[in-house]
């Protein structure tokens, strides 16, 4: 009797175990769908807050590029002068209230303060004291005093807690070392994934080391108007049109907006300003960066649409975008360890301007590439679009981020021993170094190239892109 009563002791205790490993993985399932929804919703929520407060700013900048117009027409200079300082603020401070709404909408949605991306921006501010403020040649700001106040801007924002770390941050002081700046050079490596050396174009890697590689130079255009978090991308350049051409350019004003009073009797006044007087500047899209419509992109470009037919004109439009990241550590109930969960999240605004044929994105030639208040719907759009080359720039990841900035120098500077161990790109890079390794990417690349060939768009029958969230 006893025995039977040691079996039935044993059973039970087996039953428990086995009981307790289901509830816990029942339970850890369930965290990770929680976490997997609060990234999701946090960064969306994120992304989308950032492009709403970007398309404000985008149309305060037009509404006031149409007061300088006026102002222009009664040759009141010293208002336009004092439009274009406010808008260089706009353009250069304005985006940072893009990353405190994009923090306060991800908090909001359940995210927790990541420390790692306190930490970005925190080295960052030090980068802006010891690096952009003692090289004014290469740094120089758009007035006197800005990187301070962008610096006070960006400790404040880290202070309180960040939430959503930029995704698509444009560091002035990045030197681009193509292509081992781009994260799928060491997807590729690590999957040998030979079809996207052949695509990209990275053939001649394979006669390169950390020796002879191509030495990129000095950053010469750092800053004019932009900021470096959730940039606009624009650029500060002067109106030149003749007499006819300048007619025709206000008749297009007046129907985004502008008003122009009837001219006092008399000849018209001579404009003699200099090419570089403030007062004849305005505020352009940089259409030698990103913006473009979407359809006049090469058919092969990284980060065309994969759409059929042609786009409603306000969605035909590439330009700044919101790219956020949010993280979450989850813990691992049987294993006694944490993962991390993380959501990307990239949103634009959208608008069209008026023209005589219509309506018309807002980069139209018939404005002169001139930004206008025309800004009226925000979307999500996919990741892998945001960017201007199609580079994931992953500016929210620590782990990315310190390869970068720290080991990839390194690499270039002093070869394979100035990498660091436990990198796992650093070892992507140790690998290339191996010469039986390139020997056998020469030889896949000899035998199979013809067979590469760029996507045509998503793989699932709804379309998509294959780098998305």
């Amino acid at each position: 009797m006893k025995a039977k009563k040691g079996q039935a002791a044993l059973y039970l205790i087996l039953v428990l175990a086995a009981v307790t490993v289901l509830v816990l993985a029942n339970v850890g399932t369930f965290l990770a769908v929680r976490a997997k929804n609060h990234t999701m919703n946090a960064g969306d929520a994120a992304a989308l807050a950032a492009a709403r407060r970007q398309a404000e700013i985008l149309n305060e900048i037009g509404r006031l590029n149409l007061r300088h117009a006026e102002a222009d027409y009664v040759c009141d200079l010293d208002s336009a002068r004092d439009i274009v300082e406010k808008q260089k603020r706009l353009a250069f401070l304005g985006p940072l209230d893009c990353l405190r709404m994009a923090n306060d909408a991800a908090k909001a949605n359940g995210a927790k303060p990541d420390a790692k991306m306190a930490e970005i921006i925190r080295r960052h501010v030090s980068d802006i004291h010891a690096v952009y403020q003692q090289n004014p040649d290469l740094y120089p700001e758009p007035w006197e005093g800005a990187w301070e106040e962008y610096a006070s801007g960006l400790s404040a924002i880290a202070a309180s807690g960040v939430y959503a770390g930029c995704d698509n941050v444009a560091f002035a002081d990045a030197v681009a070392r193509f292509p081992l700046t781009y994260k799928s050079f060491y997807s590729a490596v690590a999957g040998e994934s030979w079809c996207k050396f052949v695509v990209a174009g990275w053939e001649w890697l394979l006669n390169c080391d950390s020796h002879n590689m191509p030495r990129p130079s000095e950053r010469s255009d750092a800053v004019v108007v932009n900021c470096e978090f959730c940039s606009l991308r624009l650029k500060l350049a002067p109106l030149v049109l003749g007499d006819a051409e300048m007619e025709e350019f206000r008749a297009l004003l007046a129907e985004n907006g502008a008003s122009f009073p009837p001219r006092q009797e008399g000849p018209v006044p001579t404009d003699n300003r200099p090419l570089d007087d403030p007062s004849r500047l305005y505020i352009f899209y940089d259409t030698c960066g990103v913006w473009r419509q979407w359809t006049e992109l090469d058919p092969q470009s990284k980060f065309r649409m994969p759409v059929v037919g042609r786009p409603k004109p306000e969605f035909d439009v590439l330009g700044c975008t919101a790219v956020f990241r949010v993280t979450e550590s989850m813990p691992r109930l049987l294993s006694g360890d944490s993962t991390c969960v993380s959501w990307n999240a990239a949103a634009k605004a959208f608008g069209t301007i008026s023209t005589e044929d219509g309506v018309s994105p807002v980069t139209h030639e018939s404005a002169r590439g001139m930004v206008l208040p025309a800004y009226e719907a925000v979307r999500l759009i996919p990741v892998g679009a945001a960017n201007p080359d199609g580079q994931d720039l992953s500016t929210a990841d620590a782990t990315w981020v310190d390869h970068v900035r720290d080991h990839v120098p390194a690499y270039c500077a002093d070869g394979v021993g100035g990498l660091a161990d436990g990198c796992s790109y650093c070892s992507c890079l140790k690998k290339g170094e191996d010469p039986a390794f390139r020997a056998k990417i020469a030889e896949w690349i000899a035998r199979n190239a013809e067979t590469c060939r760029r996507g045509s768009g998503g793989s699932g029958p709804s379309g998509g892109t294959s780098y998305a969230h």
